[in-house]
Order: C-alpha cells, then structure tokens, then sequence
C-alpha cells in the first residue's frame, strides 16, 4: 500500500495521537483467548502503524505444525484490537500478511478514517470468559444464532450449528481426538508445557478454569491428566448448548487468519447478548479428526475450530479467568526487538 489513505492526519499531534489510540487497542488485545491460552503474539508500534507478529516461540508444534491455530489465535487478538478502535471512534485500516519475505508478519493496523462509536462488543472484551462449565437446558434464541452466524459471514467464515444427528458423531470425534492427544508422545507435550504452567509464566491453562468429566452430549476435555480440574461443573447439563464449527472456503493461512477474526467477533457478539461460550479445538488439533469432522458436515469447506454456545447457569457467576501477559512482554516501541 503506496497511498496514505489510512492515514488520517499527518501533523506531529495527530500521528501522536494515532500512536496512543493504536498502543490502548493492542492493550484491548491483550484480553484476546488463544489456543490453550498461548497468547501468541507480539505488536509493534512504528509511527501511526502497529504491526501484529507471531510469537513462534508459542506455537505449537505437535498439535499445530502448520499454524493453524498459531494464525488463528492472532486473528482473534487482531480483530479485538479493531474493535477498540471502533469503540473510540476510528474505523481501522488492516493490511493482512502484506509481506512474503516477513513470514511472521500478520498484519499492519492503522487507526482509519473517523466513524460512529461502537461500543457494545468493546465492553464484552472485558465481560467473555471461557467457560468450560455446563450451560443451562435453555437453548440460545434463534435471533442471537442468527447474529452470530451474520458476525461470522462478516470475515468470510461460516458458523455451522450442528445438527441433533451429526451431534453423537461429533462427540465421538471429539473424544478420540481426546484420546489420541494423549496417547501421542508429542501431542501430549505439547498439552503439558501449556497446563503446567507457573503464574509468572503469564499464560497456559491452570487447573482452575478446567472441569472434571460429567454426564454431558458432548465430553468434556482432557487437558492434564496428572493435575485434577478445579472448576465445579455445577447444575447445567449442557442439554441447551448449540454445538457449533467455523468453516472457510479455503485452507491456506489467509483463511485462517480470517477465522480467528470471526471467532473473535462471534464470541464478543454472544457475550453482549448474554451467552458464553468455550473452543472445541482438539476436532481440529489431530489431522483424522479434522478429516473426520469435514467429511461429517459433508460440506465443500473446511473446519477451523469448534465453539459451544450457551446460556450461562448463572450469568452473575464468571469462570476464573487464566493468567495474561502484560503490555511490556507483548507491546513494543520503535527501537525495541
């Protein structure tokens, strides 16, 4: 991109400006969920431009050789980071992996033109959890699945809501995948560096915000089979949960990146409406499963994530949320590596 239409002003003040707004969005992003909470992104900050880059020191690299999920979780800590700029006033300008020869480059966001205030999935940033507990017999009204798949379409991705006759094979994928995860040397390292790790790490899954197995359609994850979960499952059965996949046209880490944005917009779009939510993402972490799931929904696409969408229990009660790393690990300034 030659031309300086992202840009809204180039006076001295304004480009400061533009640095403050773009260096509070990258904070907003810093509450963004990843994939087993490894938070795999860096920002950098140079003149009125913030640079999104992976972290691949926190990729996966049994579970998600091909970065997947790497590029996805920086979807979703990307399309946060827009949304805070929206909340302020500025409709953000996003460049989306601009440079082959900066592989781990994802994106460039400038500020944009000015437009009307959106506050509504800002305020949820600081309202999601992920909660892996049961959710309520009720099931999600019609018009807020219809909102989430219209936030969905809005990236080019496509929120699949399973069937009550695909379910019984999705949780058979998924309780494989399960299986397999820990049953591979690897796989199951990779489970291991990210649940066992110490509060100053600033990341991973602790025990607290994982809960033991019940009686559920779909079972729930096994993340760390020495350490026992420590989140009381409580009265919900899950009997109301909408068990969804996000879908894209492609598999090629455009379409990725772009899945991560919709998750990122539907998961902040339910929790405005008062649903919560939690990733299935183990469907897509073993390659047979992934097959398995695609050849399920017997759809021409391709599955990015799970996501179960619920009505909370108890809407006052929010899950413990996992540890997250502060502006100084992830932000950084001109002159800084």
């Amino acid at each position: 991109m030659n031309d300086r239409s992202h840009r809204t002003a180039d006076a001295p003040g304004d480009t400061r400006a533009a640095v403050d707004q773009l260096a509070e969005a990258t904070l907003a992003a810093l509450r963004a969920p990843s994939v087993l909470n490894t938070q795999p992104w860096r920002w950098r900050l140079f003149g009125d431009t913030a640079e999104l880059l992976v972290d691949r020191d926190r990729q996966l690299p049994a579970l998600d050789p091909d970065g997947r999920l790497l590029l996805l979780s920086c979807g979703i800590a990307l399309n946060h980071a827009l949304t805070a700029l929206r909340a302020g006033g500025y409709a953000g300008v996003v460049e989306r992996l601009p440079d082959d020869r900066r592989p781990d480059l994802v994106a460039r966001l400038h500020r944009g033109s000015r437009c009307a205030p959106d506050q509504r999935n800002y305020n949820a940033i600081y309202r999601r959890h992920t909660d892996r507990r049961p959710f309520a017999d009720v099931l999600p009204p019609m018009a807020d699945l219809d909102a989430l798949r219209a936030a969905a379409v809005r990236h080019g991705v496509h929120l699949r809501v399973l069937t009550a006759t695909e379910l019984p094979s999705f949780a058979d994928i998924a309780t494989v995948a399960d299986v397999v995860e820990h049953a591979d040397r690897s796989l199951a390292a990779d489970l291991k560096r990210w649940t066992t790790r110490t509060p100053e790490d600033q990341d991973g899954l602790p025990a607290r915000t994982t809960t033991p197995p019940t009686e559920r359609p779909v079972p729930a994850r096994t993340f760390n089979r020495a350490q026992p979960p420590r989140l009381a499952t409580g009265p919900g059965t899950d009997r109301g949960t909408a068990y969804t996949v996000l879908l894209t046209d492609q598999d090629e880490p455009r379409a990725w990146l772009a899945a991560g944005e919709a998750l990122s917009d539907v998961w902040l779009t339910l929790t405005a409406r008062g649903l919560a939510a939690s990733p299935i993402s183990e469907v897509v972490e073993v390659a047979s499963a992934r097959r398995a799931l695609r050849n399920l929904l017997g759809e021409d696409a391709y599955p990015a994530i799970g996501l179960r969408i619920g009505v909370p229990v108890d809407p006052a009660d929010a899950p413990p949320s996992p540890a997250r790393r502060s502006g100084t690990d992830v932000l950084g300034l001109p002159g800084q590596s």
